[in-house]
């Protein structure tokens, strides 16, 4: 089975935000790329209000929407994915002040069609004789065995997807962490939030 990488439960009451300014000129999503990143030249920067010891009790905190990991799950997830398949690039946090160089962005190399794009819901998408994007989705339904072998890919369609193999999945949830990996039909969207807030102002 495949299963989705995305927000740890942390999101939802603290975190750290990408500082744009301090950052060096790269778009916000450069990291969704499967091109490696010279860590010479990119160094993301998070800053956050909540206190550094808060984020060093993780091995995959909450920053900014993203996937962040330290040593010890880099270290895991090379155990199953080549290193010429994934880039763990430095980033930098500080928080209150505290500056931490721990944690790493993993940049995946790897795409697979996953997204079955006939049973889920897409709500905004790309599509013409030449190009097929998706941005929205509702509800995601894979394609069986989507992932074949790969442990880490994200999906070819729909890069902010990021994709996670049974056995990865619980080597990694193994350390005490596991709310950051969701069924397809679990995942939280925006689509999603907007409608359940939509919902509760009916009723």
């Amino acid at each position: 089975m495949a299963w989705v990488w995305s927000h740890p439960k942390e999101d939802d009451e603290w975190g750290a935000d990408l500082d744009i300014r301090l950052c060096p000129p790269m778009k916000g999503t450069e990291f969704l790329g499967d091109k490696r990143l010279d860590p010479a030249i990119y160094r993301p920067v998070f800053k956050s209000k909540t206190g550094l010891k808060k984020f060093k009790k993780l091995h995959c905190p909450p920053m900014d929407g993203t996937t962040a990991v330290d040593a010890a799950w880099r270290d895991i997830i090379l155990k199953f994915v080549p290193e010429d398949r994934v880039q763990f690039l430095p980033i930098r946090l500080i928080a209150r002040g505290e500056v931490c160089d721990d944690f790493f962005w993993p940049i995946v190399m790897d795409r697979v069609y996953c997204i079955d794009p006939e049973k889920s819901v897409i709500t905004q998408q790309i599509k013409d004789e030449t190009r097929f994007f998706i941005f929205g989705v509702s509800k995601f339904v894979h394609i069986p065995g989507c992932l074949g072998k790969l442990h880490l890919a994200r999906d070819a369609r729909m890069s902010s997807h990021l994709l996670v193999s049974d056995q990865l999945k619980e080597a990694l949830s193994a350390t005490g962490e596991d709310s950051m990996f969701y069924r397809p039909e679990d995942v939280v969207t925006i689509d999603t939030m907007i409608a359940k807030k939509a919902a509760s102002k009916l009723n």
